[in-house]
């Protein structure tokens, strides 16, 4: 019997089409990571003068607020991490940083905070819905604060980072004085872990807009391109292609 008829009458066939969509799909998700771990690297040496104050909110294991001190050693900055051993790990590393064990939103507390125990990157105060049935998720119990009773009004703020899967629009709203004030730059992963939350991309739209803060995709606003339309951001979250985003004030 030929190879490739026989190749194609069984069942192996379909799964090996699978299994090359699965990798070109994750291939493409890798590139789009590093495109915007460039991007951000740069838009941080834009932005961050010397002096300078930045909020990491979800500060995980230090890289960005690495960047913020290396840029603006002399800055008062803040971060916040709800797992544990990493705000301990993160405390330890940068001992001129306020660091706090806590999770951000508007509304001040004690939440439960489920932690993803092989990647606890998509750990969150909701569980994402696209997390396989089988993820060990260990649940905890942390402190919330408001980014208005976190950081000092009185201390300018040049930029927010936020990577919290999907509870951007609790973050935003807890910090509505602090955007109000100062109109910082924001750095923000916005995608489909907001669902769980039921959270729409129009709703962080419109609270970036109550304090004149337009998004921008990293790459666009690096090459000097105006700011997405509302119209525009909501379709470039719903395609997927597009996690990371700068909003900003346009003048």
């Amino acid at each position: 019997m030929p190879v490739k008829p026989f190749l194609k009458r069984t069942p192996l066939y379909p799964p090996l089409r699978a299994v090359r969509e699965a990798f070109r799909t994750k291939s493409a998700t890798e590139l789009a990571e590093r495109r915007d771990a460039r991007s951000t690297a740069a838009i941080l040496r834009r932005l961050i003068r010397p002096g300078d104050n930045g909020v990491d909110i979800g500060a995980h294991k230090g890289d960005i607020l690495r960047e913020f001190l290396r840029l603006s050693p002399t800055g008062s900055h803040v971060a916040a991490e709800p797992i544990p051993h990493l705000a301990e790990q993160l405390a330890v590393a940068f001992p001129t940083v306020a660091v706090h064990h806590a999770a951000a939103s508007d509304t001040p507390g004690v939440l439960p905070f489920h932690v993803v125990t092989e990647a606890p990157a998509f750990s969150g105060l909701v569980p994402r819905l696209d997390l396989p049935p089988d993820a060990a998720v260990t649940r905890i119990e942390v402190p919330v604060v408001r980014l208005d009773d976190l950081v000092p009004a009185d201390r300018p703020v040049r930029i927010i980072k936020i990577d919290v899967e999907g509870a951007e629009l609790g973050v935003l709203r807890g910090a509505t004085g602090l955007l109000s004030r100062w109109r910082p730059w924001v750095l923000f992963e916005h995608g489909s872990a907001a669902a769980a939350y039921g959270t729409r991309t129009a709703d962080i739209v419109g609270e970036l807009a109550r304090h004149g803060l337009r998004v921008w995709h990293l790459g666009a606003w690096l090459e000097g391109k105006p700011p997405l339309s509302d119209e525009a951001f909501v379709a470039a979250v719903a395609a997927g292609d597009h996690w990371n985003f700068l909003a900003g004030p346009v003048n």
